[in-house]
């Protein structure tokens, strides 16, 4: 039997989208000395001629600005599970410049991952053309409408560069109101969900891996969540996995409970804001979207996934092992070319 919680969670990682929608507690504002101090930091930065993925907190110094970063994390690692930075001038950057302001922001937080086989720090999210379901295709590649799942990494943050022309609404939602609901209206489902269930992995360099992970488990008393449902998916339409009767109905209604509009706090982020959040106690989705027919203004996020290294929320082995994805491939960047 699971250490399975079988109390609501009341801390304020427990939200409601429609509480959230209603005020702005979740939104900072840099202020004009954050951009000055951001601005010193990138000349610097710059003038070193140091690869923007090598550089290192000494290399993009914020005397002041670190501890505001501090509380941020804070936030994201033991509070409310998200914040929404907004403010940055991206228009005064070229795209290298954006690159090493939030990579320099980013050690402020914790130490970046590996997301695809190409080995990319920083990622470019953007519609590359390629459909989701042909060949080894992950998600962020497309223009596709995303499953609520959480990444490979112990936070995420996505800056945007430029919105769609329509759609690409970015959508969180949390984890522990999640299981509160299915605690209250269906806690049936608790046990298979603990139990875990079988993910497929298949990396655009051909490395493959399938295992057993928790959607909840609690470690030191605290609650933890983790789920991927693209490649749970996967691995049922691949035959690898059988899933009862109970499993598929503790999926839907997860699936029901995570789009529910009064649960799920929707975020149409502007030019130059940066969402960074909790993979342990939210989970985020994206809607599909209509892209610019001028390439130079289509929908693009620059993505890190952190590994932390303060405040981090204590979590089961298993939902300890990231390390990233092994490079096995090789490109050069659209943006770089």
């Amino acid at each position: 039997m699971h250490n399975i919680v079988r109390t609501p969670i009341t801390d304020a990682s427990a939200w409601r989208g429609s509480d959230m929608a209603k005020n702005t507690s979740w939104i900072v504002h840099l202020r004009v000395d954050h951009i000055a101090e951001i601005d010193t930091a990138l000349a610097r930065a710059v003038a070193s001629g140091i690869e923007v993925t090598q550089m290192k907190r000494a290399d993009f110094p914020l005397p002041k600005l670190a501890a505001e970063i501090a509380s941020w994390s804070r936030e994201i690692q033991r509070g409310r599970g998200f914040v929404l930075v907004r403010g940055l001038p991206v228009e005064r950057y070229n795209d290298m410049q954006v690159r090493v302001v939030f990579w320099g922001l980013g050690l402020y937080m914790g130490t970046a991952l590996s997301q695809n086989s190409y080995g990319e720090l920083l990622g470019d999210v953007y519609d590359e053309g390629v459909k989701m379901g042909t060949g080894k295709v992950r998600g962020y590649r497309t223009n596709s409408f995303l499953m609520f799942h959480s990444d490979r990494a112990d936070a995420v943050g996505l800056l945007c560069l430029h919105k769609a022309r329509e759609g690409g609404i970015s959508s969180l939602v949390s984890t522990m109101t999640i299981h509160n609901e299915i605690l209250k209206n269906h806690p049936e489902y608790l046990e298979p969900l603990y139990n875990g269930l079988l993910y497929v992995n298949v990396e655009e360099g051909g490395d493959y891996s399938q295992w057993r992970v928790p959607i909840f488990s609690v470690h030191d008393g605290v609650l933890s969540s983790r789920c991927s449902r693209n490649t749970i998916e996967s691995a049922r339409k691949m035959g690898i996995a059988q899933y009862t009767d109970l499993e598929i109905e503790a999926l839907l209604y997860l699936d029901h409970l995570a789009a529910d509009p009064k649960l799920r706090l929707d975020m149409d982020l502007e030019r130059g804001d940066m969402q960074f959040i909790n993979n342990y106690t939210t989970l985020h989705s994206r809607t599909e979207y209509l892209d610019h027919d001028d390439r130079k203004i289509r929908r693009h996020m620059v993505r890190l996934w952190l590994k932390v290294t303060h405040d981090r929320r204590p979590v089961d082995a298993h939902f300890d092992e990231y390390k990233g994805v092994p490079k096995s491939l090789s490109r050069v960047p659209e943006w770089a070319a």
